[in-house]
């Protein structure tokens, strides 16, 4: 069905009946129950509104009523009298009047075609008309370039054509223009709620989020199907992003934009995005087929980040690749849909056990369409029960009897219990979590629920701290568990501790915070954890060679000069690539090195920070620009990484301490490196990668 069947409307231009079909169907549709149902009408309400732009102006570009107003009145001054077919028309149609004093100044206006409203429009219809102008914004300047002569109300017309046609074409236009378009309208102050009736207001946050498409293929297009192909290459990116495979829609748009040209690099890579939507696991072999044959077209386009990233996935969910690549890989400037990029991170994090992320990831998308996932995944994704912690009663003899009872049950049925425990498990933790990047600790194995009460029962030390001292603060068992985990000074200050002095967290289930564990020097072992909506942790877990809790770091308990806590949180989150990155973009691309390696002194050891100031004068190190780097190792699993240069010829192995920080830097007047030990480094290297 298309748009106008969805709405059981006659294709039209009038915005207030489509808005009030739409509304009359929203009315019947349970938004919360029927997500599916709800996507495809707001889809048709869209492209309605869309596409009676298009009716209006016969496919130009705006509402351009005073232009044809100026026109009728030019023919009718060329016939030097008036058609009186004329004066049945509709009142907004401006008959052609003698001058005389009683004319107001707008009705003078509106005789008059030479004015600021007229050029602009005669403008605007000729940058439409050149099918050229939807990502350079040397086409609009010209348009532009008298706005200081405007008049108030003059402004305000443009502003209203500007409007339409950002309603009716932002689909075809890059984001810089838009952003361009805006900044002379102030349309950022226009926006709010849509239940005040101005459409644009509503709309204006999504026109401006288009896609990052690159236009240039328009040259491979003829003038005539350009408008319809930058649509259709939309409308592709919003099935995707909509998260619900409509095939048939999907293979309408896709077919006729292969049919207009085969070398439109975002096609591909939606393409790739559509195809992992269906299966985000890659368990089909049609899949890994179809996903190969598209990484390999779009690769003879061009070599963009997209396809690091989709290579990137391939590697960590069919060979094992390392997890830390896909986790810190940058995808601030992917042209993907960012449900594509949530669906396989979300995955990733389900993999990893790191659940309060999958729910991050997952639960947005669920809700649109839960025949994405699993059972299993689903039930992760459930709201969790606030904790109850019901009032305490005496215990009777009774009691007492029945506890021995349920005792002795147990004990007989314990050894079954453990026989099957391995059968019972529905998943395992997969071998990424143990790469070197990541620094994640094993979590535990079962399949925790979503109550508060599993932080207790948490074989995480940081997970039960947190319920003991900011969940349920009444457990008895609190005073065992400081007893048997905690020692020195943590120990004595949870014993001391008024436990209401504490600040009050919004935590009732695991996924309320994440914990960042690490091992940090003249600190040891430390956990940071840190709730989802905040940037820093609320408090700093420090443990000893025991693996008991020795210091605690935060509201309440110890606190940290200011600098310091920065400085070890900064420290926590120091892994090997943050550490090559610094070496590359903020030493050989930098001409502020010493400033930098003064700002960032949590990425080098001591001696590797000496060479590194000594070195300082060389000269930036242009050929890194579009360098690549890959990952590697040594006969002991030691992790190293190769830097290469825009020629992707060798040129550094970066070697790291325990902490993540740069240990050795070895390359041409640099540390040296026996010739065997680098073959090795350089045979065991993995895929090269274009992202630091």
């Amino acid at each position: 069905m298309n748009c106008w069947e969805i709405l059981e409307l006659e294709p039209t231009s009038d915005k207030k009946r489509i808005k009030k079909a739409y509304e009359e169907k929203l009315k019947l549709i349970d938004e919360d129950a029927e997500p599916l149902a709800f996507h495809t009408l707001k889809e048709a309400f869209d492209s309605a509104l869309f596409l009676s732009g298009t009716i209006i102006e016969s496919n130009r570009p705006v509402v351009n009523v005073e232009d044809e107003q100026a026109k009728e009145v030019q023919d009718k001054i060329d016939r030097t009298e008036v058609d009186k077919e004329t004066q049945e028309q509709d009142v907004e149609e401006v008959e052609l009047q003698q001058f005389n004093e009683n004319e107001t100044s707008e009705s003078i206006y509106e005789k008059k075609p030479a004015t600021h409203v007229a050029l602009f429009d005669q403008g605007l219809k000729v940058i439409f008309e050149q099918k050229d102008f939807f990502a350079t914004i040397e086409k609009w300047t010209p348009l532009f370039s008298d706005q200081v002569a405007w008049s108030s109300d003059e402004h305000n017309q443009i502003k209203d054509r500007m409007q339409e046609f950002l309603l009716a074409n932002y689909r075809v236009l890059s984001r810089q223009v838009i952003t361009y378009i805006g900044s002379f309208f102030e349309f950022d102050s226009l926006v709010k709620d849509y239940k005040s009736g101005d459409y644009f207001c509503y709309s204006w946050t999504e026109i401006k989020q288009v896609p990052l498409f690159d236009f240039d293929i328009y040259h491979d297009i003829s003038k005539e199907q350009r408008i319809q192909y930058f649509t259709n290459r939309y409308e592709l990116f919003q099935i995707v992003d909509n998260g619900v495979a409509n095939q048939s829609t999907w293979q309408e748009r896709l077919d006729w934009c292969r049919s207009v040209t085969t070398k439109d690099y975002d096609v591909v890579t939606l393409e790739i995005s559509y195809l992992l939507l269906n299966d985000f696991r890659m368990e089909q072999e049609q899949t890994v087929r179809t996903f190969k044959k598209l990484l390999n077209e779009a690769k003879a386009l061009k070599e963009g980040p997209e396809l690091d990233f989709f290579r990137t996935y391939y590697e960590w969910v069919k060979n094992d690749g390392a997890t830390n690549d896909i986790l810190t890989f940058d995808k601030s400037e992917l042209t993907l849909p960012i449900t594509i990029i949530d669906l396989l991170m979300g995955y990733v994090y389900f993999r990893l056990r790191r659940h309060s992320r999958v729910k991050e990831c997952w639960a947005e998308l669920a809700k649109k369409n839960p025949s994405l996932f699993r059972e299993n995944e689903l039930a992760l994704l459930q709201p969790a029960e606030p904790i109850q912690i019901l009032p305490k009663k005496q215990k009777g003899v009774g009691s007492y009897l029945g506890a021995i009872f349920l005792l002795i049950v147990a004990l007989v049925k314990i050894g079954g219990v453990i026989s099957r425990n391995n059968e019972d498990k529905a998943y395992t933790t997969p071998s990424e979590i143990q790469n070197l990047y990541s620094g994640e600790r094993n979590v535990n194995n079962s399949f925790v629920t979503s109550s508060a009460s599993a932080l207790k029962e948490s074989e995480n030390l940081y997970d039960q701290f947190v319920y003991y001292f900011y969940v349920d603060r009444e457990d008895p068992d609190r005073a065992d568990f400081v007893e048997t985990n905690l020692t020195g000074h943590a120990k004595e200050m949870a014993q001391q501790l008024t436990i209401s002095e504490l600040p009050e967290l919004a935590i009732n289930s695991k996924y309320a915070f994440h914990s960042s564990p690490d091992i940090v020097a003249e600190y040891g072992s430390v956990t940071a954890l840190t709730l989802l909506e905040e940037e820093e942790p609320f408090i700093i877990l420090q443990e000893d060679h025991d693996e008991k809790i020795s210091t605690i770091y935060g509201t309440g308990w110890e606190i940290l000069p200011k600098d310091k806590f920065d400085a070890l949180w900064a420290d926590i989150q120091v892994r090997p690539m943050m550490s090559q990155k610094f070496f590359v973009v903020y030493y050989l691309l930098s001409d502020e090195r010493k400033e930098n390696l003064k700002d960032n002194p949590e990425y080098t050891t001591e001696n590797v920070k000496k060479m590194l100031e000594k070195n300082s004068s060389m000269p930036t190190a242009v050929e890194f620009e579009s360098g690549t780097w890959q990952i590697s190792q040594d006969e002991e699993d030691k992790l190293y990484t190769i830097i290469n240069d825009e020629n992707n010829e060798h040129r550094f192995i970066l070697s790291y301490d325990d902490y993540g920080r740069l240990e050795h830097i070895y390359g041409d007047k640099w540390e040296k490196m026996e010739e065997v030990k680098q073959k090795l480094i350089y045979d065991n290297a993995e895929e090269t990668i274009g992202v630091y």
